[in-house]
Formats: structure tokens, sequence, C-alpha cells
């Protein structure tokens, strides 16, 4: 099972036929005396179709619960082990899957900055650690701080790190860093944050990935295969179990599920549709991209009987889905078979084994092919269709603007060249008419765009603002009254104050309650944010674009009575349309302008902002009061005392957290209004504005220039009659070109597009 790029797909045929314009707009920017204002910024619309075309892909993230067959199912799409299969779950990881030039791994590590923010929120309360004097924040660089965390580390007995009897993740962040330190020192720096292996050096990516006290420090990993079968237009994204214990890593899949366009969730036939799949799956329907996800049953052959035990764990599972999305796209089929089957994947023996056993359970082999041939069929549908072919499309479509304005430019000019005075005088009399009426209308866009942009930020800020108010019930009020109504029985906890003490004992509950809020903040809030911000995009498109289609028409129009005054033998040429189709794509306007949402992630970290110091003040010094106090009472009523003062303590904590909580949520919504929206509506508007003057300066001409070219005579003026016939007749061809691609474009299975992706199983059976 793999992706592929047969032949020239239309991605390539689109750059040759950019390279092509570009270099017939160089041709004719050579001659001064016939270039006129119109080609430079035609040939910088060139450039970025170029850089855009170039740099744009279709993402697809890949997720499921840990060991449901993620890394298996992406290696089985490209025909070699190169992900990782069976990393840990201690730390979370992206792995982005594309083609390159050449093999390749490269490394994102975290800055020193993020790493340090992760340790000090980790920090907050700790058992045996004790505040730097000098009031600085920890830095794992200085080997003072790391000796005295290594000392509290070892200070700590089982009572304190075991929470619900696991070990507490706060203690085994702390003991990896502390770990892996040595290893990563020299490999993170200011400026330079990722490591690169390449050819033979390749494999060393997986030590890093495998490694928990290594792989802590990282990222992401971004994986370049030089496989002749995988579209350079796709990025497959391998992400952490959806069911990691850490709410952080729930966090980072969330953030890159935001820039996705298509999702592949990977479920085990062992296990079935478990808690933590519903649990994951409700957080995708929440953020408003279950539409766009794909269900894949990985088959275990060895683990079933025969055909109809699995038919029926696979009927199970539809069930279960059409509680979250009617009629959800199911397919079953084996990855590692799918892996094991591909030609170039050296087997063991063990596992050349198991292939030949598998290839005797005929039924199931036969099923699981079938299934993976009609999957293959899907994903090439939704790449090649639903998403590559509407950003090619778009390119498409301004290429056949510039092409036919060259045309036009070519036969009016030629035209202009071949008349009389008095005819020639005529023509240009209505251009400028034209052009008058033209600058005017660029001038009305302008205006209207500005005007409008300030319209709507000012009513999408009203709607952030709201969003995000503290007293209105949203996602500001929801977190403040989970925090509010957040209660401990304190009573539980006589024994451990007995056994561990006050400190550790708050802790404790510290780190439960922090965990609790950690989790409902990422299976909750953030899915609502994301949500939200969705529909502020789509809100923002429709709004530019109910104000660009009358400019867009207006444009057409004024063409159209263009070519019917001066009646140029390039009369008949034809301009693309737009009807019906987007005149503005956010997701390709945001990848253009580099822009992506504040990260989800800065939710979680609020604990590192909660004044420890204080609490620690606040509530240890009513704590030593009260010990104090209880030295002269029974035994009882000491620990009444320590039961209170457990209480007191934690309500500080509480309000603290609130502090910090608020705190976030106003940051976090100015990053958003400024940030982004602000920055994606003038991104957009300007994109727009660019769109609509290409089409008023399609057609027309440069009179300063026809003014010096009409002065030209003799064999100047022929070869200048002769190299206009020859612009024409090229730019006629590139229209040709592009007509034939859109047209590949728009049957989706024809042509180059059949064969991008494809099934080689059936050539094993």
């Amino acid at each position: 099972m793999n992706i592929k790029e047969t032949q020239t797909s239309p991605k390539e045929e689109l750059l040759d036929i950019n390279r092509t314009l570009s270099s017939l707009l160089e041709t004719i920017q050579s001659r001064s005396d016939i270039a006129d204002s119109r080609l430079d910024s035609w040939e910088k619309a060139c450039k970025d179709i170029h850089r855009q075309i170039s740099e744009e892909s279709v993402r697809v993230a890949v997720i499921g619960a840990v060991k449901s067959g993620k890394s298996t199912f992406v290696n089985s799409l490209f025909r070699g082990d190169y992900l990782k299969r069976g990393a840990g779950i201690v730390t979370s990881i992206v792995t982005r899957v594309r083609r390159g030039e050449n093999l390749k791994a490269f490394l994102h590590f975290k800055s020193w900055d993020e790493i340090n923010t992760e340790i000090e929120n980790a920090l907050v309360l700790f058992p045996a650690w004790e505040k730097q004097s000098d009031e600085k924040l920890f830095d794992i660089q200085n080997e003072k701080d790391r000796q005295s965390l290594k000392l509290a580390l070892m200070g700590l007995r089982d009572d304190m790190i075991i929470i619900d009897g696991t070990r507490d993740p706060n203690s085994i962040l702390l003991s990896l860093y502390l770990k892996g330190y040595d290893c990563v020192a020299e490999m993170i720096s200011g400026d330079l944050m990722t490591a690169e292996f390449s050819g033979d050096e390749f494999a060393r990516h997986r030590s890093f990935v495998s490694n928990d006290a290594l792989a802590v420090y990282l990222k992401d990993v971004e994986l370049e295969i030089n496989h002749d079968d995988i579209t350079s237009s796709v990025e497959i994204a391998d992400c952490q179990g959806s069911d990691s214990p850490n709410p952080l890593h729930l966090v980072m899949i969330q953030n890159y599920l935001i820039q996705t366009h298509f999702i592949i969730y990977i479920i085990s036939s062992r296990t079935g549709l478990r808690e933590a799949d519903i649990k994951f799956l409700s957080m995708i329907k929440k953020m408003g991209i279950m539409e766009n996800t794909l269900f894949v049953v990985n088959v275990d052959i060895s683990e079933h009987d025969s055909l109809e035990d699995l038919r029926a764990i696979i009927g199970k599972v539809k069930e279960e889905l059409e509680m979250l999305r009617p009629d959800p796209d199911i397919y079953a089929l084996s990855t590692l078979f799918n892996l094991f089957s591909a030609q170039n994947v050296s087997l063991s023996n063990k596992d050349s084994l198991r292939l030949a056993q598998w290839m005797e359970e005929k039924e199931i082999i036969s099923f699981v092919t079938r299934e993976t041939k009609h999957f293959n069929s899907t994903l090439h549908s939704k790449l090649s269709q639903e998403r590559i072919g509407l950003l090619l499309k778009n390119h498409l479509e301004r290429m056949a603007v510039i092409a036919s304005g060259i045309e036009s430019l070519a036969w009016i000019n030629k035209d202009l060249m071949e008349k009389d005075t008095d005819s020639a005088t005529d023509i240009i009399k209505k251009i400028r008419h034209y052009q008058d009426q033209l600058e005017k209308i660029r001038t009305l866009i302008k205006s209207t765009l500005k005007g409008s942009s300030e319209e709507i930020m000012k009513d999408l800020k009203a709607e952030i603002d709201s969003f995000f108010n503290v007293h209105s019930g949203g996602v500001s009020s929801e977190t403040l009254d989970f925090i509010r109504s957040y209660s401990v029985s304190f009573e539980k906890y006589r024994e451990k104050l007995a056994v561990s003490g006050f400190s550790n004992t708050l802790h404790f509950i510290f780190q439960k309650f922090k965990r609790e809020l950690d989790v409902f903040m990422a299976e909750n809030i953030n899915p609502e944010i994301a949500r939200f911000l969705r529909e502020i995009d789509e809100r923002l498109q429709r709004y530019l674009e109910s104000i660009a289609r009358p400019y867009k028409a207006m444009a057409s129009d004024a063409v159209s009575e263009l070519r019917a005054a001066i009646r140029t033998p390039g009369s008949d040429i034809q301009t693309s349309s737009f009807d019906g189709q987007s005149l503005l794509d956010i997701d390709e306007v945001k990848q253009t302008a580099r822009l992506k949402l504040p990260s989800g992630s800065a939710a979680l970290q609020y604990s590192a902002k909660i004044r420890a110091e204080a609490i620690i003040r606040l509530g240890f010094y009513s704590a030593i009061n009260l010990f104090k106090k209880a030295l002269k009472k029974s035994a009882k009523n000491r620990k009444e005392e320590q039961i209170h003062a457990l209480a007191d303590g934690f309500e500080l904590i509480k309000a603290e957290t609130e502090k910090t909580i608020i705190f976030h949520f106003e940051n976090y919504r100015e990053n958003i209004k400024f940030q982004y929206v602000l920055k994606l509506l003038d991104a957009s508007t300007e994109n727009l504005h660019d769109f609509l003057i290409e089409q008023f300066q399609s057609h027309g001409t440069d009179l300063k220039t026809l003014g010096e070219m009409m002065k030209t005579q003799g064999n100047s003026r022929k070869e200048m009659i002769k190299f206009l016939d020859e612009t024409a007749i090229k730019s006629k061809s590139i229209q040709k070109s592009l007509n034939n691609t859109r047209e590949i474009i728009e049957q989706g299975n024809s042509g180059t597009l059949r064969d991008q992706i494809y099934d080689n199983t059936n050539q094993i059976l």
C-alpha cells in the first residue's frame, strides 16, 4: 500500500507551466520598447504561485490509542520500516513524513526556555525541593541547579511519588531531563535547535524517539524519504497515542489536528473501540473536524479464528462509532501484513514465518486486501480531488488570468500597430476611457476592503471578548467554575498526613487537582477554542468574499466592454471563470503568511505562574502556628488542626490558580486577536486585493508604452509586430496547457491522477 506519483503529477505540470509563463514574461520584459507596467506585477504573481505550489501540502494526521498500529500503518504507506515502531508513551512526539531528495531525519528540539518552563511547572510544591535563594528560575544548564534537583529526587520516599497507584508524572519528567541532559546539551543552542541525520546515519533518529530520556527534549521529528512512491504534496504525521497519561500530550496532538486536512484514526482489532478512543473521538467532534476522519480497523490476523469473527468485531466498532458520527467511513486492513508484503522491506526469519502463516488464512487475506484497495481509492479521492485539486485549481486560475492578459496585451498592441493613425487614435481613446473607469474602481476596491476590514475586526474582537469573558459563561468562566467547585475530602488524608507530613500531603493533593484541571481543559476547553476559531476563519472568509464578488463581476463586465469597444483579433480570448468557486482559501493564506494559532499548551502551563513561595509562606506559616497551639492539645485535636491547615493551604492553591487562569486567558485572548485574527485578516485582505487587481490588469495596455511603440517605423515596426504575434501564440499555447491540466484535476480519476495512490497487495496474491 502506498502513495504514488507516476509520470508527471498535476502539481509538477503546473510548476512547469508556471516556469514557461515566467520565461515568456522575462522575454517580453527584455524588450524595453514593448514591456509595460503590468509585467512586474505579473512576474511577482508567478513567483508567488511557484512558491505556494512548491510549499503547499495536504496534512494527514494518523492517530489512535497506544499500540494500535499507527507507526506500522505509516510505514506501510511508505513501504519501508522508517518510523520507530512501539515507542513509549512517556513523551509526546509528532513524527511528520514527506518526500525529499535524500533520506533525512530532522530532530526539532525544545528551546532551553521551554525545557526550563516545563521543569518549573513540575517543581511547584515538589517534595524535598527548596527554591533557590537568589529567586532565579530553574536553569538546567546550571550545574548547581541540576545537582540540587538530583538531591531532591534522591530524597523522595515511595509515598511521595506514588499517586493513585502510579508514579508521579512530575518525578518521571524531572528524572528524564536529568538523565538525558549530557547527551543533548551540545545539540541545543539558542539559534539552532535541529539535528539532522542523513544517509547511513538516518536510523540514528530512532534512538532519540525510543529513549524517553532523549525524546523528552524533542518537539517533533521530521522525516524526508527519497522514495518515488511518496507524493511531495502530502505530509503524513504519526501522532502520540490518544490515551497518553499526560494531558500535555493530548494538547500537542490537538495543535497538529488544527492544521490538518484529514485524519486517519487507527483502531486495533484486538481491543476494538476503547473508552480512551471514545473520549478522544468526542473531543475531535467538539473541535468540528470529525467529518474529515477515516477509520481504520487494524487487523491482527493471528488474533482471529475466522472471517466471521473479524466481521463481528468490525460490526461492533461501526455500531459504536455511529453514536458519534452517522455512517462512518470504516476500513479493515492489516498494516503489518501490508508492511511485510512490501518488496523493499527486509524481514527477519521470525517475520517471514509469520507472513507465510498469514498467507494460509486465505479468506481473511482476501478480505483485508480488498479493504486495502478500497481504502486507497477513498484516500486517493480525498487527497487528489478534495484538497490538492482545490489548491491547484486556485493557482491554475490565477495563471490563466495572467496568460490571457499577455495574449490580450499582444493582440491589442499588434492590432493597433497595424492600423492607420486615425483608427488607432480612436481605439486609444476608448482604452483611456476604460482605464480611467478601472482606476476609479481600483481606488474603490482599496477603500472598501480597508473599511470592511476595520468593521469585521471590530465585530470579531467583540465575539472573542465575549467567548473569553470571565462572567458570561464562556471558556474562562467554565474553567473558573471547575476550580471553584473542585472539592477535596480531607478526611481521607489523615493517614497520609501522619506518614508523609504536611508539605508532602499538600503536594499530593495539588498534583491530583492540577491533573484533573489539565484533563478538563484538554478535553473540554481546548476543543471549544478550536471549534470557535474555525468558525472565526469561516466567517472571515465568507464576509470578505461577499465584499469581493461584486468587484469580480465588475471586472468581468469591464473587460467585456473593452473587447466590444476595440474589436481586436483577440476579442475572442477566453478568460477563466471563478463562478461558484471560492475567491479566498484561508488555509492557503495562513500557510503563505506563516500564521499559526497560539498553542493551546500554554493553557496548561499555569502552574509555573502560581506563586509557590506565597503559598509556602502563608500556608506553612499558618500550619506552624496551628501546630504550636496543637502541642497543648490532645492528639485528637492536633489531628483536627492539621486537617484544617491542609484545607487552608489548598484554598490558597485554588485562589492562586484562579488568578493565573484569569491572567492566562486574558493574555491568550489578546494573542488570538492581534497575533492571529488581525494578521489573518490583513493577509486575507491583501490576497483578495491582489486577486481583484489581477482581474482588472488582465486586459488593456499601457498607454505610455503604446505611445512609444506607435512611433516605431519601417523594419523595426514589422519586427515588433512579428514579436507580438509570436507572443500571442505562445500565451495561447500556455492557456491550452492550463485547460488540459484543469481537465485532469476536475476528472480526478483519469490521467496521471488515477495512479497517484495504488495498492500492490493484489500482486502478492
